[in-house]
């Protein structure tokens, strides 16, 4: 219940007492709603990240030797070593739905676009197809995941190639 004389609209960050918009330079960090082109990545974006990564990440640990057969094939496709054709349709998919099995984890947990744009922010400043960054919001999450730089590449090296693991015993 509501005290005497107060709103029963919860305030708006600019309506709370004693909190002044950021000052000009500051670096603030959003929620799942951000525009990550106008707010760095934050805590819980990287946490997001790190966590269906990681939980891609351990589904590809124990290949089934198909999985193994399709990857295997799919790897040499990409390297123009063999030729998709309709025989192997069906397995070059299986390969690219495990390659992709962070999307999957993404997608099952209802957070899929909100993934998508976090990981192509990371994947922009941190990986094999990272660039210098070019604007001051790219810089910011270069910065901010710096100290993640280890595990974001390991994590990105199983997703792209899950045969980088060595075959369980």
């Amino acid at each position: 219940m509501a005290a005497c004389g107060s709103s029963p609209e919860p305030a708006t960050s600019g309506e709370r007492a004693g909190e002044n918009p950021p000052a000009p330079g500051t670096i603030t960090r959003g929620d799942a709603t951000t525009d990550l082109d106008s707010t760095p990545i934050s805590a819980a974006d990287y946490a997001m990240y790190a966590a269906i990564m990681g939980g891609a990440a351990a589904m590809l640990n124990a290949l089934s030797p198909e999985d193994r057969a399709a990857l295997e094939l799919a790897k040499k496709v990409d390297a123009g070593a063999a030729t998709a054709t309709p025989q192997n349709e069906k397995l070059l998919a299986r390969a690219r739905a495990l390659q992709q099995k962070d999307v999957e984890i993404a997608r099952l947990q209802g957070i899929e676009d909100r993934y998508l744009k976090v990981k192509a922010k990371i994947e922009a400043v941190i990986g094999p197809n990272a660039t210098p960054p070019a604007d001051p919001i790219a810089q910011e999450n270069l910065r901010y995941l710096e100290a993640h730089r280890d595990s974001i590449e390991r994590l990105q090296k199983i997703l792209g190639d899950p045969l980088s693991r060595p075959a369980p015993n």
